[in-house]
């Protein structure tokens, strides 16, 4: 019995032992990865924090308004290209953005053949039929120092369906125009046509509107005729007369301009040296309605008409004793009610202008100016 009891003691003691000597072996495992687990946790929770505050950072970086200059266009104001422009002085050149470059070609200089204010010996004035081209306004890259096209002033260029097209205009070696052109790089140039259907002209206007392209109005000086007819093309070859004669009167070196998915046109000449300062538009190209038979701002012709931050601009005249009137620059939200800028330009106001809009600013560059100087300045706008 006491054998049993002893046996028993035994059993029971070492039983013990084993339980203590397991649970002291799980206890540290236990105790380990509590602590295990315990430190993921910490860090799952700093690291889920870290990442909350990045979130938030991120979220914040991208609801938070980003803070832009407002556009006032009354402030609008001008700075001047201060590098060399390699092109000569010009009136009358034409000037496009196609392939995301300024394309500036032909026109001519008169500089030292102003007999009097007024009078210039245009028949003796170098014309040219070189081409130019920009990335940034600045920079000048000759494209072609002559072009087939030969030497010629008041032609008009567009893009259109990927080429430029350029048509009319005058040269002393070809006389008045009505041919036309296109290319895809400025270097080579393709006549499409010698005689286009609507009559040979210069101080015309081409318009890119409704996937064709417009041309309005013109002068032909050999022949006394002035022009207040509309044509279009859906090819640059192929021609429609829209209207014979528009609701405008004919005249000529007036602009035109695309806003509001309307066609736009200002001012202009007429024989008598009668200069205007109506505006129309059109929906169709056909039929034209007066927005204004006289604006606020100065008849003016050989000026600039381009739409820009949702607005109207007419930008430049001459500004000379002979013809009158100051350089400024209007802005229109419909075409009827204008608004001057709060200061007038610094470059001299100037006719025959070449005007764009490039890169989100205005463009202007050459034109003769007040003094009958040809230039070759190049100006933008700021605000």
């Amino acid at each position: 019995m006491t054998t049993s009891i002893c046996g028993n003691k035994k059993q029971i003691k070492f039983l013990a032992e084993e339980k203590m000597a397991k649970e002291s072996f799980f206890s540290p495992v236990i105790l380990f990865i509590f602590l295990s687990l315990a430190g993921i946790g910490a860090f799952v929770f700093v690291y889920s924090k870290d990442v909350e505050k990045q979130t938030a950072a991120a979220l914040a970086e991208i609801t938070s308004p980003v803070l832009q200059p407002v556009f006032k266009p009354a402030s609008l104001d001008w700075e001047q290209v201060l590098s060399p422009i390699p092109w000569e002085e010009r009136d009358s050149h034409a000037i496009i953005i196609f392939r995301d470059k300024m394309w500036l070609m032909g026109g001519l200089d008169a500089n030292g053949l102003v007999a009097k204010p007024g009078l210039i010996e245009y028949e003796k004035a170098q014309h040219f039929s070189d081409v130019w081209s920009s990335q940034d306004g600045q920079n000048w890259q000759i494209v072609a120092k002559e072009s087939p096209w030969q030497n010629r002033r008041s032609i008009q260029v567009v893009e259109f369906k990927g080429k430029m097209w350029l048509m009319g205009g005058w040269g002393p070696e070809v006389g008045c125009r009505n041919d036309i052109w296109s290319s895809e790089d400025g270097i080579r140039w393709t006549k499409e046509i010698e005689n286009a259907a609507w009559p040979a002209r210069e101080g015309h206007q081409l318009a890119v509107f409704q996937d064709r392209i417009w041309l309005m109005g013109g002068v032909r000086y050999d022949k006394h005729q002035l022009f207040n007819d509309v044509w279009y093309s859906d090819d640059g070859i192929n021609w429609q007369e829209a209207v014979a004669s528009a609701g405008f009167s004919p005249r000529w070196d007036h602009a035109v301009a695309v806003f509001e998915n309307k066609l736009w046109l200002t001012g202009g000449m007429q024989f008598g040296e009668k200069i205007l300062n109506d505006v129309w538009y059109s929906e169709n190209g056909k039929d034209w309605i007066l927005a204004t038979d006289s604006a606020p701002w100065s008849a003016r012709q050989g000026h600039g008409l381009v739409s820009f931050k949702d607005k109207l601009w007419v930008i430049s005249r001459l500004d000379a004793p002979a013809v009158g009137g100051k350089n400024d620059v209007w802005y229109s939200e419909n075409g009827t009610s204008w608004q001057k800028t709060d200061n007038d330009p610094i470059w001299t106001g100037r006719e025959d202008v070449a005007v764009i809009v490039f890169k989100d600013k205005i463009w202007v560059l050459g034109g003769m100016d007040k003094n009958w100087q040809w230039k070759n300045d190049i100006w933008y706008s700021t605000f």
